[in-house]
């Protein structure tokens, strides 16, 4: 069955088979995600008005969807032998079930049992009506739209039961109907008289005949097949042909026993048969009437053809090279053959070489043998001449050429030693040189052209001419002249001058030369031009004026005006590629016969000009990476099937596929032609006559559109351009999406690098402010301890003059009062020169003047004496001074002076802002044992967080503090305690105390053991 979009299904035992000119898909009942086919024996196909394809097995009806290549059971049917599948105009199925007529109602999903005997089924679509067969040798007619039906009496009731079942109905036309029966032959039922005849298809009795099935292949003959081959019948003359198996005939069934025929759209007939397989015979093909030898069956004795020649009786003479000589009776289409080994005086030789019919009789050659005259009418060799040549000179064997001239003067051709041109004389049985052709020319070709020149053909010194009457001649050379001598000369095989009156020249090698009548080569035509070879054997000229040239590759035709050439080979017809020399011959009617090596064709050029519509083409197949992709499974870009596939996306990791088409030509699908154009790829188009898959690899993102178009190569067609269209998305990265979220960050960036580079001139400036105020807060800071010092020291002088007389009268004044009072502003004194000397240390720390001296120093007996000093003080004040000192003394490299500097100042500080309780401790770390530390708390008020830092400023004081100082104290301790590369550190509060962590190392960089130290 063909379906709509031109595929071939074939059913069979073995399974459900799709056929698109070049491969077959097999589809079987293995069961997957297509769904499967209950059983392989396949029993009927039908195609319903939507495309769908239903399927008939031994075990029930399948549903094959074509756009998503799935196979579905129909459940409404049971699971048995279905036969005879119909469908309607009003998209009804039928079939045969249990031989009873069913229909099932697609629309509705109903099944009906009619009840009607049926062995087979056919529909008249136009009535609306079914002629249904069946085994009892009557057909009922049915009526879709009533359903009243009446009844047909096919066969003779006096046949017995088991022979009159019906096995096939066939419209004809609107009066004839086909009958095929099973076992009582092909009957014609005429639907105007209602008479049944039965068709005679033999010449014997017809009842032996099997009918399985019946094809139209013109409206006038019918195929029937049959158990005994295939009948051709002529509906108008009743002329029939069988076709049947025969072993040594290439072209012929490979099986008697045939189950089906049927008609494409293109007028191919298939052909199932039981064991031979699948048949086609294609009408385009079969104008190319084929003779060849069949052992057993009338026809040619050889199969290399190498001469032709009529004669006046109608018959075509045929010279082979391993058959020896045929003689085909034109008219009755019957060969002769005249080969004898048991009778010399036939002809005994099977080599045959240069042919003439003249009058009565049959000149030939035997393959060195040299020239026999047969007499036509009685079929026996009248004379034989050994040697070809004039007597007492240079003779030959091997004749390779005979020709008559309008003189009615016959000219023999030879080979090999010897050779040359002969005039033969029939009356006096003489032979007489040529001169004007040099001897040892090889003559393979002769030919007289319009002016009455005679040319032959060598074998390497190009083409001689000379004429009869003046005596002229010359020569032409095809070859290539260099440095004055000829190279690469190829023999001339034939020669022929066509209707304008030129003269063209087939060689073996050098292509086709194209003379004109002043003996100037025109133009030549080699495989650069479009020949499929170089080595060419005749030429003849058809009734349009084209030149048909058998060569070694095909059979050629050149359009004269256009130049055009087209090449014929076996795919289109032609019994083989492989053609022969001297063989060709064309008839009063216009027919054509080339010998080959396989045999002869025969062929009317009249029936090469008509150009018909190409056949569909499809894309057959699409794979990624080398996987073939279908629709409805993961990850496929198919929605439906390739075949109804316009537009396919795919994803940026699909970009290396192929495309599979294919031009449902049945008729010669090896030698039909493609052009594909990838739009937004290729410049130009791509043509292939072979492959039928277009590759691409590394596809950039982007929207493509494919192109293929299918050409037959001899130009009888150009099929319609079929296109696909093909958008391989980009990566994520690449998406709109993507850009715009580039553009955005980009956007963002450059938004942020300004904002960033806006905040840093801000911050620059404020950093610039900022530098500005400190350098102005350091100028104010520097200014402020300038004027301390200078005041400091302005004030020590006089305050160290002052101290030395109130000293001596504290010790000389005996007033107690008065004493009291000295003393007082004794102290007072003392306190002014501690904190000028201390605003004085302060500076030299700031200006890194204050030079330590690290020596061995009692750090506990130190601190002892510090802690002493300030007792008095904290008795007075009713302060709890307590300290915690190890056992041992605790002994460190360290300047004495900067440490009682520290001591005094932490002391000074803990006693002056403690409310009860003063606590010292000293330890050294358990840790390292590098370095001791010094606690001093105080139950004092505590320091908020945010100003513990800020105590170690200079002149910084806590507002609200009513504790008479400087605030420099505690810088003053800091700056010593990292000369002496410690840490002093305000610890987080524990409740109400105020602890100060002094961390000093055991040991410095730089040590001294001295007794005693200097301030530097």
């Amino acid at each position: 069955m063909q379906d709509r979009k031109g595929m071939m299904w074939v059913a069979t035992r073995g399974g459900l088979n799709r056929f698109d000119g070049y491969t077959f898909k097999s589809f079987h009942n293995n069961s997957n995600r297509f769904g499967y086919l209950g059983n392989n024996v396949i029993t009927a196909l039908a195609e319903d008005r939507d495309g769908v394809l239903w399927v008939a097995t031994g075990r029930g009806i399948y549903r094959y969807d074509p756009f998503q290549e799935v196979f579905t059971v129909l459940d409404a049917a049971p699971r048995t032998y279905i036969s005879h599948l119909q469908i309607d105009k009003e998209n009804n199925l039928w079939f045969s079930l249990n031989a009873e007529l069913h229909k099932y109602d697609i629309g509705m999903d109903r099944l009906e049992n009619l009840k009607i005997p049926a062995s087979c089924i056919t529909i008249a679509e136009e009535e609306g009506k079914l002629w249904v067969g069946n085994h009892s040798g009557y057909i009922t007619v049915y009526d879709i739209a009533t359903g009243s039906h009446v009844r047909l009496s096919v066969l003779d009731s006096n046949i017995p039961p088991n022979l009159r079942s019906i096995s096939k109905i066939v419209f004809a036309n609107d009066k004839q109907v086909l009958i095929g029966c099973f076992k009582q032959g092909l009957k014609c039922y005429d639907r105007s008289t209602g008479i049944i005849e039965s068709l005679q298809l033999r010449e014997q009795d017809n009842s032996a005949i099997y009918v399985r099935d019946i094809g139209l292949s013109t409206k006038d003959e019918c195929w029937v097949a049959t158990e005994s081959g295939i009948y051709i019948y002529n509906l108008k003359t009743g002329e029939h042909l069988n076709l049947r198996k025969h072993t040594d005939d290439p072209y012929a069934l490979a099986d008697n026993a045939v189950y089906s025929v049927y008609r494409d759209r293109q007028g191919g007939m298939w052909a199932g048969t039981f064991f031979g397989g699948l048949h086609y015979y294609s009408p385009d093909n079969a104008r190319f009437k084929k003779y060849y030898p069949v052992a057993g069956v009338n026809s040619l004795s050889g199969s290399a053809v190498r001469e032709l020649s009529p004669d006046k009786e109608g018959n075509l003479w045929i010279g082979t090279e391993d058959g020896g000589l045929n003689k085909l009776n034109l008219t009755r289409c019957e060969f002769t053959n005249y080969l004898s080994s048991s009778n010399p005086s036939v002809i005994p030789y099977p080599n045959i070489h240069g042919l003439l019919a003249y009058g009565g009789q049959l000149l030939f050659g035997p393959y060195y043998n040299g020239l026999e005259i047969m007499d036509i009418r009685r079929g026996v060799v009248t004379d034989r001449f050994k040697l070809v040549g004039e007597k007492g000179g240079p003779t030959s064997d091997f004749v390779l050429s005979i020709y008559r001239t309008r003189d009615n003067q016959i000219l023999v051709g030879t080979g090999y030693g010897g050779s040359g041109l002969f005039v033969f004389d029939p009356k006096n049985k003489t032979m007489k040189r040529v001169p004007q052709i040099p001897t040892d020319s090889y003559v393979f070709d002769i030919c007289e052209d319009t002016d009455g020149n005679i040319w032959t053909g060598s074998v390497n010194r190009g083409a001689y001419f000379y004429h009869p009457k003046t005596g002229k001649s010359g020569n032409i050379r095809f070859a290539d002249q260099i440095d004055g001598s000829y190279t690469n000369e190829f023999a001339v095989h034939g020669i022929y001058e066509d209707s304008d009156r030129f003269l063209w020249f087939t060689t073996g090698g050098g292509g086709l030369m194209k003379v004109d009548r002043s003996g100037k080569i025109v133009r030549r035509f080699t495989v650069e031009n479009g020949l499929p070879t170089n080595l060419l054997f005749r030429t003849l000229e058809d009734d349009k004026g084209r030149l048909w040239v058998s060569s070694l590759k095909g059979l050629i035709c050149l359009d004269r005006k256009t130049e055009k050439i087209k090449v014929y080979t076996k795919a289109n017809g032609l019994i083989t590629d492989q053609f022969n020399f001297s063989s060709a011959y064309r008839d009063q009617e216009g027919r054509m016969y080339f010998g080959s090596v396989k045999g002869m064709i025969v062929f009317n050029p009249k029936d090469f000009e008509k150009t018909g519509e190409g056949p569909a083409t499809y894309i057959t197949g699409f794979q990624i990476n080398n996987k073939e992709v279908v629709p409805g499974v993961d990850k496929s870009p198919l929605q439906r099937s390739v075949l109804y596939t316009d537009t396919i996306e795919l994803n940026y990791l699909q970009n290396n596929f192929s495309i599979e088409f294919a031009a449902l030509n049945y008729a010669s699908p090896e030698v039909t032609r493609y052009e594909y154009f990838m739009e937004g790829v290729d410049r130009k188009g791509t043509y292939l006559s072979r492959n039928r898959k277009a590759y691409f690899t590394d596809l950039s993102p982007g929207e493509y559109t494919f192109s293929v178009q299918a050409k037959c190569n001899v130009g009888s067609w150009i099929g319609k351009e079929r296109r696909l269209h093909i958008k391989i998305l980009p990566p994520y990265w690449q998406t709109t999406y993507a850009y715009a979220t580039y553009m955005l960050v980009a956007i963002l960036t450059l938004f942020f690098i300004v904002r960033y580079y806006h905040l840093y001139l801000q911050r620059k400036h404020r950093q610039k402010i900022r530098l500005f105020e400190h350098e102005r807060e350091k100028d104010i800071y520097r200014a402020k301890i300038e004027f301390f010092t200078n005041i400091a020291h302005e004030i020590q002088t006089p305050i160290t003059l002052i101290l030395g007389p109130i000293e001596l009268m504290v010790h000389r004044v005996k007033d107690e009062a008065m004493k009291k009072s000295l003393t007082m502003v004794q102290r007072n004194a003392k306190r002014l020169v501690e904190l000028t000397g201390q605003l004085l240390d302060f500076r030299k720390t700031e200006i890194h003047q204050f030079g330590l001296n690290f020596v061995h120093t009692n750090v506990s007996a130190l601190l002892q004496e510090q802690v002493a000093n300030f007792r008095a003080e904290a008795d007075q004040k009713g302060i709890d001074l307590a300290t915690h000192m190890p056992q041992d003394p605790l002994e460190a490299f360290a300047d004495k002076e900067a440490l009682v500097k520290i001591f005094s100042n932490l002391l000074s500080n803990a006693v002056k802002y403690a409310s009860a309780k003063v606590d010292v401790e000293i330890f050294v770390s358990k840790e390292t044992e590098e370095t001791f530390t010094i606690l001093v708390s105080n139950d004092g008020k505590g320091i908020p967080i945010g100003m513990r830092e800020r105590v170690f400023e200079p002149f910084f004081r806590l507002r609200g503090n009513n504790q008479p100082g400087t605030g420099i104290g505690l810088s003053l301790a800091k700056s010593l305690t990292e000369l002496h590369n410690g840490t002093l550190r305000l610890l987080p509060a524990k409740g109400q105390i105020v602890v100060f962590e002094l961390v000093l190392p055991m040991r410095q960089k730089f040590e001294f053991k001295l007794s005693n130290w200097k301030k530097i």
